[in-house]
């Protein structure tokens, strides 16, 4: 099973951006969570086109997925 977790953000122009955290902490506590979404936005270093992708908190989750290969690396 792998886990990521995923900092879901709303764009200048109300899009969802994401940001993947591979391998993260479990059992993060929100507001930890929620201040570094915080602060990503209130450094304001990211601009693609003139549009700010992060500009609101959407929300923050754990996304866990299974991967079972049917065909070993040979």
């Amino acid at each position: 099973m792998v886990k990521r977790l995923e900092l879901r953000f709303k764009s200048g122009e109300g899009k969802t951006k994401v940001i993947g955290v591979d391998q993260p902490i479990e059992n993060l506590d929100p507001l930890v969570a929620q201040a570094a979404m915080e602060e990503i936005i209130n450094q304001d270093m990211f601009e693609v086109e003139g549009i700010k992708p992060f500009v609101e908190i959407k929300d923050a989750r754990y996304v866990t997925r299974t991967v079972e290969n049917i065909i070993e690396e040979v």
